[in-house]
Protein backbone atom coordinates (compact mmCIF):
# COMPACT_ATOMS: atom_id res chain seq x y z
CA UNK A 1 0.00 0.00 0.00
CA UNK A 2 1.29 3.74 -1.06
CA UNK A 3 2.48 5.88 2.24
CA UNK A 4 2.30 9.40 1.51
CA UNK A 5 4.45 10.98 -0.17
CA UNK A 6 5.96 7.86 -1.74
CA UNK A 7 3.65 7.85 -4.73
CA UNK A 8 6.26 6.92 -7.92
CA UNK A 9 6.44 9.29 -10.46
CA UNK A 10 4.50 6.47 -12.90
CA UNK A 11 1.17 6.77 -10.75
CA UNK A 12 1.33 10.65 -10.49
CA UNK A 13 1.88 10.68 -13.93
CA UNK A 14 -1.17 8.40 -14.78
CA UNK A 15 -3.24 9.96 -12.22
CA UNK A 16 -2.78 13.44 -13.88
CA UNK A 17 -3.68 12.08 -17.50
CA UNK A 18 -6.71 10.37 -16.52
CA UNK A 19 -7.83 13.87 -15.32
CA UNK A 20 -8.15 14.40 -19.20
CA UNK A 21 -10.02 11.39 -20.07
CA UNK A 22 -13.18 10.96 -22.33
CA UNK A 23 -15.49 8.41 -24.08
CA UNK A 24 -14.83 10.20 -27.33
CA UNK A 25 -10.82 11.28 -28.36
CA UNK A 26 -11.12 14.94 -28.47
CA UNK A 27 -10.57 17.37 -31.79
CA UNK A 28 -7.25 19.12 -29.76
CA UNK A 29 -5.84 17.66 -26.59
CA UNK A 30 -4.81 20.17 -23.89
CA UNK A 31 -0.89 21.08 -23.78
CA UNK A 32 -1.36 18.89 -20.14
CA UNK A 33 -0.67 16.10 -22.20
CA UNK A 34 1.91 16.91 -23.54
CA UNK A 35 5.75 16.14 -22.21
CA UNK A 36 6.11 19.17 -21.05
CA UNK A 37 2.72 19.86 -19.85
CA UNK A 38 2.60 16.85 -18.25
CA UNK A 39 6.66 17.75 -16.11
CA UNK A 40 5.14 21.01 -14.95
CA UNK A 41 1.75 19.88 -13.76
CA UNK A 42 3.06 16.70 -11.71
CA UNK A 43 6.50 19.06 -10.27
CA UNK A 44 8.86 17.04 -12.45
CA UNK A 45 11.86 17.64 -14.18
CA UNK A 46 10.75 17.38 -17.94
CA UNK A 47 13.81 15.00 -18.53
CA UNK A 48 11.99 12.31 -15.85
CA UNK A 49 9.05 12.24 -18.65
CA UNK A 50 9.89 10.27 -21.00
CA UNK A 51 11.35 7.25 -19.01
CA UNK A 52 7.58 7.68 -17.18
CA UNK A 53 5.91 7.56 -19.92
CA UNK A 54 7.41 4.75 -21.91
CA UNK A 55 6.83 2.33 -18.84
CA UNK A 56 3.71 3.18 -19.19
CA UNK A 57 2.79 2.54 -22.51
CA UNK A 58 4.81 -0.87 -22.27
CA UNK A 59 2.24 -2.02 -19.39
CA UNK A 60 -0.72 -0.76 -21.28
CA UNK A 61 -1.99 1.92 -19.32
CA UNK A 62 -1.07 5.36 -21.70
CA UNK A 63 -0.99 5.43 -25.31
CA UNK A 64 1.11 8.28 -27.30
CA UNK A 65 -0.25 9.64 -30.62
CA UNK A 66 0.56 12.92 -32.88
CA UNK A 67 -2.35 14.97 -32.14
CA UNK A 68 -3.33 18.90 -32.18
CA UNK A 69 -3.13 20.56 -29.30
CA UNK A 70 -4.82 23.81 -27.96
CA UNK A 71 -3.41 27.04 -28.45
CA UNK A 72 -0.51 25.63 -31.15
CA UNK A 73 -0.39 25.43 -34.51
CA UNK A 74 0.90 22.18 -35.71
CA UNK A 75 0.50 18.39 -34.42
CA UNK A 76 2.60 17.01 -31.30
CA UNK A 77 2.92 14.23 -29.25
CA UNK A 78 0.83 13.55 -26.55
CA UNK A 79 -0.23 10.63 -24.08
CA UNK A 80 -3.69 9.91 -23.42
CA UNK A 81 -4.77 7.15 -20.81
CA UNK A 82 -5.92 3.61 -22.31
CA UNK A 83 -9.10 1.84 -20.87
CA UNK A 84 -6.63 -0.26 -18.81
CA UNK A 85 -5.01 2.78 -17.46
CA UNK A 86 -8.40 3.85 -16.12
CA UNK A 87 -9.22 0.81 -14.41
CA UNK A 88 -5.73 1.14 -13.22
CA UNK A 89 -6.89 4.64 -12.11
CA UNK A 90 -9.56 3.66 -10.57
CA UNK A 91 -8.17 0.76 -8.16
CA UNK A 92 -5.15 3.20 -7.67
CA UNK A 93 -7.75 5.96 -6.08
CA UNK A 94 -9.58 3.59 -3.54
CA UNK A 95 -6.45 3.21 -1.87
CA UNK A 96 -5.12 6.65 -1.82
CA UNK A 97 -8.57 8.15 -1.09
CA UNK A 98 -7.94 6.01 2.45
CA UNK A 99 -4.23 7.67 3.42
CA UNK A 100 -3.43 10.30 5.46
CA UNK A 101 -1.72 13.16 3.66
CA UNK A 102 -0.74 16.64 5.23
CA UNK A 103 -2.52 19.33 3.70
CA UNK A 104 -1.08 23.00 2.93
CA UNK A 105 -4.26 25.64 2.21
CA UNK A 106 -4.89 29.46 3.04
CA UNK A 107 -1.30 29.20 4.25
CA UNK A 108 -2.39 26.33 7.01
CA UNK A 109 -1.02 22.92 7.27
CA UNK A 110 -3.42 19.98 8.34
CA UNK A 111 -4.00 16.17 8.08
CA UNK A 112 -6.87 15.33 5.68
CA UNK A 113 -7.68 11.71 4.36
CA UNK A 114 -7.87 11.30 0.43
CA UNK A 115 -11.61 11.21 0.82
CA UNK A 116 -11.95 14.06 2.44
CA UNK A 117 -9.84 16.35 0.29
CA UNK A 118 -12.21 15.13 -2.40
CA UNK A 119 -15.22 15.88 -0.63
CA UNK A 120 -13.52 19.46 -0.15
CA UNK A 121 -12.60 20.09 -3.68
CA UNK A 122 -14.04 17.51 -5.93
CA UNK A 123 -12.62 14.31 -7.43
CA UNK A 124 -11.05 16.06 -10.16
CA UNK A 125 -8.99 18.66 -7.96
CA UNK A 126 -8.32 16.27 -5.74
CA UNK A 127 -6.72 13.81 -8.35
CA UNK A 128 -4.82 16.81 -9.49
CA UNK A 129 -3.57 17.84 -5.94
CA UNK A 130 -2.27 14.49 -4.97
CA UNK A 131 -0.61 13.80 -8.28
CA UNK A 132 1.25 17.23 -7.90
CA UNK A 133 2.08 16.36 -4.52
CA UNK A 134 5.92 17.56 -3.18
CA UNK A 135 7.56 16.44 -0.36
CA UNK A 136 5.03 14.73 0.94
CA UNK A 137 2.20 17.48 1.26
CA UNK A 138 -0.59 17.73 -0.65
CA UNK A 139 -1.17 22.00 -1.88
CA UNK A 140 -4.46 23.23 -2.50
CA UNK A 141 -5.38 25.92 -4.35
CA UNK A 142 -1.74 26.57 -5.11
CA UNK A 143 -0.81 28.88 -8.39
CA UNK A 144 1.49 27.89 -10.59
CA UNK A 145 4.63 29.70 -11.40
CA UNK A 146 4.83 31.62 -14.22
CA UNK A 147 7.71 30.63 -16.77
CA UNK A 148 10.49 32.94 -17.17
CA UNK A 149 10.68 33.37 -20.62
CA UNK A 150 14.33 35.92 -21.13
CA UNK A 151 13.79 36.05 -24.98
CA UNK A 152 15.13 40.09 -25.41
CA UNK A 153 17.92 39.10 -27.61
CA UNK A 154 15.61 36.33 -29.75
CA UNK A 155 14.45 38.03 -33.29
CA UNK A 156 10.82 38.42 -33.75
CA UNK A 157 9.62 36.31 -37.04
CA UNK A 158 8.64 38.16 -39.58
CA UNK A 159 7.55 35.52 -41.67
CA UNK A 160 7.82 31.39 -41.61
CA UNK A 161 6.17 29.05 -44.05
CA UNK A 162 6.95 25.05 -44.09
CA UNK A 163 8.77 23.54 -42.15
CA UNK A 164 7.10 21.00 -40.44
CA UNK A 165 9.09 18.07 -40.49
CA UNK A 166 12.16 19.89 -39.06
CA UNK A 167 9.53 21.53 -36.03
CA UNK A 168 8.61 17.79 -35.48
CA UNK A 169 12.43 16.62 -35.14
CA UNK A 170 12.51 19.47 -32.93
CA UNK A 171 9.56 18.42 -30.86
CA UNK A 172 11.22 14.56 -30.85
CA UNK A 173 14.28 16.04 -29.62
CA UNK A 174 12.33 17.74 -26.64
CA UNK A 175 10.45 14.36 -25.44
CA UNK A 176 14.12 12.27 -25.84
CA UNK A 177 16.82 11.54 -23.81
CA UNK A 178 18.93 13.99 -25.61
CA UNK A 179 20.69 16.98 -23.89
CA UNK A 180 21.90 19.37 -26.70
CA UNK A 181 20.30 19.90 -30.42
CA UNK A 182 22.29 21.37 -32.92
CA UNK A 183 20.78 23.09 -35.56
CA UNK A 184 22.79 23.05 -38.82
CA UNK A 185 22.55 25.08 -41.84
CA UNK A 186 24.29 27.97 -44.01
CA UNK A 187 23.97 31.45 -43.81
CA UNK A 188 20.64 32.61 -44.92
CA UNK A 189 18.62 29.25 -44.59
CA UNK A 190 17.01 30.25 -41.29
CA UNK A 191 18.50 28.07 -38.56
CA UNK A 192 17.48 31.52 -36.57
CA UNK A 193 14.50 31.60 -37.68
CA UNK A 194 13.40 27.94 -37.34
CA UNK A 195 14.56 27.80 -33.74
CA UNK A 196 12.40 30.59 -32.72
CA UNK A 197 9.48 29.39 -34.01
CA UNK A 198 10.09 26.33 -32.14
CA UNK A 199 10.45 28.35 -29.26
CA UNK A 200 7.32 30.03 -29.89
CA UNK A 201 6.09 26.36 -29.25
CA UNK A 202 7.69 25.81 -25.71
CA UNK A 203 5.01 27.57 -23.25
CA UNK A 204 6.02 25.71 -20.33
CA UNK A 205 9.34 25.77 -20.11
CA UNK A 206 11.85 28.93 -18.97
CA UNK A 207 13.81 29.62 -21.85
CA UNK A 208 17.12 31.87 -22.01
CA UNK A 209 17.82 32.95 -25.31
CA UNK A 210 21.47 33.82 -25.84
CA UNK A 211 22.91 35.89 -29.56
CA UNK A 212 26.17 34.71 -30.28
CA UNK A 213 28.65 37.34 -31.76
CA UNK A 214 32.26 37.46 -32.10
CA UNK A 215 32.70 39.30 -29.13
CA UNK A 216 30.97 37.41 -26.68
CA UNK A 217 32.72 35.65 -23.98
CA UNK A 218 32.49 32.79 -21.98
CA UNK A 219 32.77 34.64 -18.89
CA UNK A 220 29.82 37.17 -20.17
CA UNK A 221 28.00 34.42 -21.24
CA UNK A 222 28.36 32.42 -17.81
CA UNK A 223 26.92 35.21 -16.14
CA UNK A 224 23.87 35.65 -17.91
CA UNK A 225 23.06 32.29 -17.79
CA UNK A 226 23.54 32.29 -13.62
CA UNK A 227 21.26 35.59 -13.47
CA UNK A 228 18.76 33.42 -15.37
CA UNK A 229 19.18 30.77 -13.13
CA UNK A 230 18.56 33.31 -10.73
CA UNK A 231 15.10 33.62 -11.86
CA UNK A 232 13.80 30.48 -12.41
CA UNK A 233 15.25 29.19 -8.44
CA UNK A 234 16.76 31.92 -6.03
CA UNK A 235 19.07 29.28 -5.03
CA UNK A 236 20.61 29.09 -8.20
CA UNK A 237 24.47 30.32 -7.91
CA UNK A 238 26.35 28.06 -10.52
CA UNK A 239 26.55 27.28 -14.02
CA UNK A 240 26.54 23.91 -13.22
CA UNK A 241 23.00 24.09 -11.29
CA UNK A 242 21.59 26.15 -14.20
CA UNK A 243 22.10 23.02 -16.11
CA UNK A 244 20.54 21.31 -13.99
CA UNK A 245 17.17 23.18 -14.42
CA UNK A 246 14.41 20.39 -15.33
CA UNK A 247 12.26 22.22 -17.15
CA UNK A 248 14.87 25.21 -18.63
CA UNK A 249 15.59 25.81 -22.55
CA UNK A 250 18.75 27.27 -23.11
CA UNK A 251 19.57 28.90 -26.64
CA UNK A 252 22.34 29.81 -28.00
CA UNK A 253 22.10 31.42 -31.74
CA UNK A 254 24.54 31.88 -34.49
CA UNK A 255 27.55 30.34 -33.26
CA UNK A 256 30.11 30.58 -35.90
CA UNK A 257 33.70 31.08 -35.64
CA UNK A 258 34.45 31.39 -31.62
CA UNK A 259 37.22 32.43 -29.61
CA UNK A 260 39.01 29.02 -28.00
CA UNK A 261 37.53 30.10 -24.35
CA UNK A 262 34.03 29.85 -25.98
CA UNK A 263 34.65 26.13 -27.73
CA UNK A 264 35.69 24.95 -24.44
CA UNK A 265 32.81 26.41 -22.55
CA UNK A 266 30.22 24.97 -24.92
CA UNK A 267 32.44 21.98 -24.70
CA UNK A 268 31.97 21.62 -21.39
CA UNK A 269 28.41 22.51 -21.32
CA UNK A 270 28.31 19.15 -23.32
CA UNK A 271 30.41 16.86 -20.85
CA UNK A 272 28.64 18.11 -18.07
CA UNK A 273 24.75 18.14 -19.46
CA UNK A 274 21.81 17.21 -16.73
CA UNK A 275 18.19 18.27 -17.25
CA UNK A 276 18.26 21.32 -18.85
CA UNK A 277 17.30 21.28 -22.80
CA UNK A 278 20.27 22.63 -24.55
CA UNK A 279 19.32 24.55 -28.07
CA UNK A 280 22.22 25.70 -30.40
CA UNK A 281 22.01 27.09 -34.12
CA UNK A 282 25.10 27.26 -35.83
CA UNK A 283 25.99 27.56 -39.26
CA UNK A 284 26.67 24.97 -41.58
CA UNK A 285 30.44 26.72 -42.38
CA UNK A 286 31.89 26.84 -38.83
CA UNK A 287 35.51 26.65 -38.97
CA UNK A 288 36.55 22.60 -37.85
CA UNK A 289 38.85 24.02 -34.82
CA UNK A 290 35.72 25.81 -33.19
CA UNK A 291 33.67 22.79 -33.43
CA UNK A 292 33.27 21.82 -29.67
CA UNK A 293 30.97 18.57 -29.75
CA UNK A 294 32.79 15.13 -31.41
CA UNK A 295 31.08 11.99 -33.28
CA UNK A 296 31.28 10.20 -29.95
CA UNK A 297 28.61 12.45 -28.55
CA UNK A 298 26.20 11.87 -31.34
CA UNK A 299 26.56 8.23 -31.31
CA UNK A 300 26.08 8.28 -27.65
CA UNK A 301 22.81 10.19 -28.06
CA UNK A 302 24.04 12.77 -25.89
CA UNK A 303 23.78 15.41 -28.95
CA UNK A 304 21.28 15.43 -32.01
CA UNK A 305 22.32 17.18 -35.06
CA UNK A 306 19.16 18.60 -37.45
CA UNK A 307 20.65 19.72 -40.79
CA UNK A 308 18.31 22.15 -42.42
CA UNK A 309 18.29 23.06 -46.27
CA UNK A 310 16.26 24.95 -48.45
CA UNK A 311 12.48 25.56 -48.41
CA UNK A 312 9.87 23.31 -50.33
CA UNK A 313 8.35 25.00 -53.00
CA UNK A 314 5.04 25.15 -51.71
CA UNK A 315 6.73 27.23 -48.84
CA UNK A 316 8.72 28.72 -51.44
CA UNK A 317 6.19 30.42 -53.53
CA UNK A 318 4.31 31.57 -49.97
CA UNK A 319 8.03 33.36 -49.27
CA UNK A 320 7.65 35.17 -53.04
CA UNK A 321 4.37 36.26 -52.67
CA UNK A 322 3.27 35.06 -55.34
CA UNK A 323 0.69 31.58 -54.87
CA UNK A 324 0.30 31.03 -59.04
CA UNK A 325 3.86 31.49 -60.14
CA UNK A 326 4.43 30.26 -63.10
CA UNK A 327 5.44 26.22 -62.75
CA UNK A 328 8.72 27.31 -64.90
CA UNK A 329 9.63 29.88 -63.39
CA UNK A 330 9.33 28.56 -59.94
CA UNK A 331 11.66 25.35 -60.69
CA UNK A 332 14.30 27.64 -62.25
CA UNK A 333 14.50 30.41 -59.22
CA UNK A 334 14.69 27.02 -56.63
CA UNK A 335 17.73 25.95 -58.94
CA UNK A 336 19.52 29.57 -58.75
CA UNK A 337 18.73 29.63 -54.61
CA UNK A 338 18.20 26.68 -53.80
CA UNK A 339 14.90 27.58 -51.75
CA UNK A 340 17.20 29.76 -49.10
CA UNK A 341 14.86 31.97 -47.76
CA UNK A 342 16.73 35.08 -47.14
CA UNK A 343 17.01 34.99 -50.84
CA UNK A 344 13.41 34.63 -51.33
CA UNK A 345 12.29 37.28 -48.82
CA UNK A 346 14.79 39.77 -50.48
CA UNK A 347 13.38 39.11 -53.81
CA UNK A 348 9.80 39.34 -52.56
CA UNK A 349 10.83 42.67 -50.98
CA UNK A 350 13.17 43.73 -54.97
CA UNK A 351 15.88 44.29 -52.66
CA UNK A 352 18.51 44.48 -55.15
CA UNK A 353 20.94 46.17 -52.74
CA UNK A 354 21.05 43.51 -50.13
CA UNK A 355 20.77 40.98 -52.56
CA UNK A 356 23.99 42.70 -54.47
CA UNK A 357 25.27 42.51 -50.92
CA UNK A 358 24.80 39.05 -49.35
CA UNK A 359 24.68 36.96 -52.38
CA UNK A 360 26.90 35.82 -55.02
CA UNK A 361 24.69 36.61 -57.89
CA UNK A 362 25.54 39.09 -60.67
CA UNK A 363 23.34 42.44 -61.17
CA UNK A 364 21.90 40.28 -63.90
CA UNK A 365 21.48 37.15 -62.29
CA UNK A 366 19.49 39.32 -59.81
CA UNK A 367 17.24 40.84 -62.40
CA UNK A 368 16.53 37.90 -63.78
CA UNK A 369 15.43 35.93 -60.52
CA UNK A 370 13.06 39.40 -60.24
CA UNK A 371 11.71 39.06 -63.46
CA UNK A 372 10.69 34.95 -62.93
CA UNK A 373 8.97 35.65 -59.46
CA UNK A 374 6.67 37.88 -60.75
CA UNK A 375 5.94 35.38 -63.40
CA UNK A 376 2.03 33.69 -63.24
CA UNK A 377 0.69 30.98 -64.93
Amino acid sequence: MPEPGQLNVNDRVLLHLCRFAADVPPEEYPADCTQAGIAVAVGISRTHVPRAVRGLIKDGLVTELTARVKGHDRRMNVYAVTTEGLNNVDRLWKTLLTLSYPVLGDGKTADMTGKDIEESVGRKRAIAAISQMRDGIVRINETRRAPVRELKEAPAIEAFYGREPELKFMDDFMDSDAKVLVVLGNRGYGTTALTRKFIEGQEEEDVLWAALTPETTAKELESKLIDFGKRVGKDVTTFSEVLGLGNAILVFDDYFSASDDLVEFFADAIDNAKDAKIVISARQETPAYSWFYQKKHVDSGTVQELKIKGLDENSAKRMLGNDKIEKDALRRIMMMTRGQPMILKLLKEENFKELKKNTVFTSEEIRYLLFLKDKTQ
